[in-house]
């Protein structure tokens, strides 16, 4: 059975710490895993964080992991017994945005960020980078996402 391409699947889950996901269209989810997923497709070079004084930030000059609720194109390998992902290539590059950390509760793992126009991301520890805890006030760097149809800041790095 040959492979099949699904155009415009998005990604529903994408756990860093295990490199796999899941792709979701139309009732239908897919597993994939971070070595099938071609991040470099339509992406360019990032903004810096406002008061960054670093010449290399890894952060801005690579590609960024899968993006919660972005739209992809799949390779599905039929010779699976599951429903796997062969290929997996992003069609538009993810935005990155400034924010500053709105509130975060430590305890619970979650908080909220606004952007500069004031729009509101929900954001969750398993998506900062570096291991750190975000603190009210602090200054962002990340990509918009979207879980369950609300924005959420994905792969997050604090500036300072």
């Amino acid at each position: 059975m040959p492979n099949t391409p699904l155009k415009f699947m998005t990604v529903g889950k994408y756990i860093p710490d295990q490199m796999y996901g899941f792709l979701h269209f139309e009732g239908l989810e897919v597993f994939f895993h971070l070595r099938v997923f071609r991040p470099e497709t339509g992406w360019v070079k990032s903004p810096r964080c406002i008061q960054c004084k670093h010449g290399i930030c890894p952060w801005a000059d690579s590609p960024p992991p899968p993006i919660l609720g972005e739209m992809v194109e799949v390779e599905i390998d039929t010779d699976s017994e599951k429903l796997r992902a062969k290929k997996v290539l992003r069609k538009t590059a993810p935005l990155a945005v400034h924010g500053i950390v709105d509130t975060f509760d430590a305890t619970r793992g979650y908080g909220f960020v606004k952007d500069l126009q004031g729009n509101s991301y929900h954001l969750h520890r398993s998506e900062v980078t570096e291991g750190r805890i975000p603190l009210a006030g602090q200054d962002i760097m990340f990509y918009a996402g979207i879980r369950q149809d609300k924005p959420r800041a994905c792969y997050v790095k604090i500036c300072k």
